[in-house]
């Protein structure tokens, strides 16, 4: 990755956030009152909604969501949608059949599923899609104290030099480690190198405002593939 490339990747998510919560996407971190969890979820559903969009239809709400505020909901397309060859190219495609072959998917579903329609409907709602690309991550980022505290040493030392996260711009992050962060990540993580940029950004942005021990307590909380997760769902 770029530096140009995760700029212009974390203005995206930005450009996502104001259309999912009318918000900034350093505002969602920054949010009073927001438990870690809420932040951590508001931010990860929005690299749901990237890895869904390919294979599914916004509609805009008029009340925000119950839980995460969004103003947007998306509806999976048909099963017959998935076998087209369009949607089946692009690299949305890919990253879920690998998140349904993934060893620690399988094992936290219960089960591996038949096709990556059947693993878009379990998890429905965007937030599900998040839990799987968390739970592909969980064993390279959070088994390894050695890569867990490289990256530590990355955020502190932006911290150090006066970075500030209400005050953050993508170019800020890029000349603050977030590049060095980004390879660190697709270094790790084998799914990670067939992923869109945005998806990568989006967990750098995560690591610098959330943390990677908040991420991985969650990960580690949310192992199995609880029914919470489609039910609140619904309430995007």
């Amino acid at each position: 990755m770029e530096a140009i490339e995760l700029e212009l990747s974390l203005k995206q998510l930005d450009t996502l956030a104001d259309k999912e919560y009318h918000e900034s996407l350093v505002a969602i971190a920054t949010r009073p009152g927001d438990s870690d969890e809420l932040r951590l979820l508001r931010i990860g559903r929005l690299l749901g909604v990237v890895l869904k969009q390919p294979f599914a239809v916004s509609k805009d709400l008029d009340v925000p969501s119950h839980y995460t505020g969004a103003y947007r909901a998306w509806t999976l397309k048909p099963e017959a949608d998935f076998e087209d060859p369009q949607p089946q190219s692009c690299w949305q495609y890919q990253a879920l059949e690998a998140f349904r072959l993934d060893p620690e998917v399988i094992r936290s579903l219960g089960g591996e599923l038949p096709s990556v329609y059947n693993l878009a409907e379990i998890a429905q709602g965007e937030r599900g899609f998040f839990w799987y690309l968390a739970t592909s991550c969980r064993k390279y980022l959070c088994r390894d104290p050695k890569l867990r505290s490289q990256i530590k040493r990355e955020v502190e030392k932006a911290k150090t030099s006066g970075f500030v996260l209400k005050n953050v711009t993508p170019e800020i992050i890029v000349a603050s480690g977030g590049l060095t962060i980004g390879a660190m990540l697709v270094q790790a993580v084998p799914t990670l190198g067939m992923m869109g940029a945005p998806v990568i950004a989006g967990l750098v942005f995560i690591i610098y405002s959330i943390g990677i021990d908040a991420f991985c307590r969650w990960a580690s909380d949310h192992e199995l593939y609880h029914a919470e997760f489609p039910n609140a769902d619904k309430d995007a």
